[in-house]
């Protein structure tokens, strides 16, 4: 018995020469190489001198060799990772990495328990002893994985959001200046644009066309661009954009190589295991920085709540900015008058009846969805109290689009009573309807979210004609979700 406790000490000694022995030999692989002799650097030169024979060609470093996007093979996640994935990944996370290895170093050391107890203590391992041991080995190897897998799905989207980088498109110009449009990767629009990308077909984005041109004016200013790409080669005539009613496009970008945008969304649906239509809606949302703050499938986002999350306003809007109408457009001055007198009576007016007048009868899904969901609707009356309607506030750089001559969209920026530069300002949207052109228009559906620089919105209001409904934001996770992640 006490030759066998010897040995293994002897054992673990002779195995710790033999792996310091291949260290030290596997160093002189990293040593500088030995200068010349003399003699030969003297042969050397000579012969340089008395050669007529042109000079050697010099030596090149290849640049496939320093690709930092070449794929690395990942022991942790077993499979193949762009190098710029894990650099991106190893300069944010700094102790996950430690974690992994800790837990990795415990789940071994306590697994094995039972043969190093000996070598080590000097005495056997007991039965409760060995039970203990594998039970904090495999919490430890559950704690080993849960940190591996948030590891994957980080360098999983990180490769995703990578690789929507080197997606490329065609930049909007203002054609009364020039009509050459440059091109650029998305890439190179880091911390320039902020993107929303959007896959469907010539049905689906005729049916985003009223929500996203509603909006053009605030895409602008949040310096957001919208790339469409299409499945079935439709353009924007086919989706009856126009390029007078969008104001010019300066928020469309078109997408130089359709096919590269389609397989990269292509490459996202087939990583989600719940897709099961390629034809369905999809999207994802970029920041400056190229990181994803949302992406979905099957039904276009909520626009007016994703602008109050993630895309700010970054020009300066004052409350003497006056509102963007066209002269020869009188249906979009006729709205424009509409909502001056619905922020009238709900800033300086108690009278139930006359704000129900400015709406029509129609209980709207977008309020419904919310009483639902168990929210609560504040009637008009309630709404309109000295004490709770906003009094004081004001209105500006308002926007109209007329989709068609019984449907009509504004938007405007409300100010709160000493809002100031750097105030709490909000985004508004009405949508107004009439049932022949003949008829007065009606408002539909009032929602206003907080949209200032700066801050994130933490909330948004929905009315109708029986009142509004809030709804708060939810708190925010580590990843989004959605495809990307």
């Amino acid at each position: 018995m006490t030759s066998s406790r010897v040995g293994q000490p002897l054992q673990l000694q002779k195995t710790l020469i033999l792996l310091s022995l291949l260290l030290i030999a596997s160093s002189n692989a990293f040593t500088s190489p030995q200068p010349l002799s003399t003699s030969s650097s003297r042969n050397n030169v000579a012969a340089r001198i008395s050669s007529t024979t042109p000079p050697p060609k010099i030596t090149r470093l290849y640049a496939n060799q320093f690709d930092i996007t070449k794929p690395t093979f990942d022991l942790f996640s077993l499979r193949q990772i762009r190098s710029d994935a894990l650099v991106r990944y190893n300069s944010l996370n700094q102790s996950e990495p430690l974690r992994i290895n800790l837990f990795l170093l415990m789940t071994v050391t306590l697994l094995g328990y039972p043969l190093w107890c000996e070598s080590v203590t000097g005495e056997l391992p007991t039965t409760l002893s060995s039970v203990g041991a594998a039970a904090a080995g495999v919490g430890c190897g559950a704690l080993f994985n849960r940190e591996r897998s948030r590891r994957s799905n980080q360098l999983n989207r990180m490769e995703k959001e990578l690789k929507a980088g080197d997606l490329e498109v065609k930049l909007p110009v203002n054609k009364a200046i020039t009509s050459t449009r440059p091109t650029a990767t998305l890439k190179q629009l880091k911390s320039k644009r902020r993107i929303i990308a959007f896959r469907g077909n010539k049905e689906q984005f005729t049916k985003m066309r009223d929500m996203l041109c509603s909006l053009r004016r605030r895409f602008v200013q949040s310096q957001t661009l919208l790339v469409l790409v299409p499945t079935d080669g439709s353009t924007k005539e086919d989706w009856a954009w126009d390029d007078n009613q969008t104001a010019g496009s300066l928020f469309l970008a078109d997408a130089t190589n359709v096919g590269q945008f389609l397989d990269y969304f292509r490459e996202l649906l087939d990583s989600n295991e719940e897709v099961s239509n390629d034809n369905e809606l999809a999207w994802f949302a970029l920041n400056f920085k190229g990181r994803s703050i949302a992406s979905g499938m099957g039904e276009a986002p909520k626009i007016l709540e994703l602008m109050g999350q993630q895309l700010q306003p970054m020009e300066l809007i004052d409350e003497t900015d006056a509102a963007v109408v066209p002269v020869d457009m009188p249906v979009a001055n006729e709205i424009l008058e509409c909502q001056k007198k619905f922020y009238n009576v709900l800033t300086s007016s108690s009278d139930k009846e006359e704000m129900e007048r400015i709406f029509t009868d129609g209980k709207m899904k977008e309020v419904n969805e919310v009483i639902e969901a168990g929210g609560r609707i504040d009637g008009w009356v309630e709404c309109l109290k000295p004490d709770a309607r906003p009094a004081n506030m004001v209105i500006a750089d308002q926007d109209i689009f007329v989709s068609s001559p019984t449907l009509a969209y504004s938007t405007c920026v409300e100010f709160p009573p000493n809002a100031g530069i750097d105030g709490a300002t909000l985004l508004a949207s009405q949508r107004w309807v009439r049932e022949t052109a003949n008829d007065d228009w009606k408002l539909e559906l009032h929602q206003t979210i907080p949209w200032a620089a700066g801050t994130r919105a933490g909330g948004t209001l929905r009315c109708d004609c029986r009142g509004c409904v809030a709804l708060t934001s939810s708190q925010e996770k580590r990843t989004f979700g959605g495809l990307i992640g």
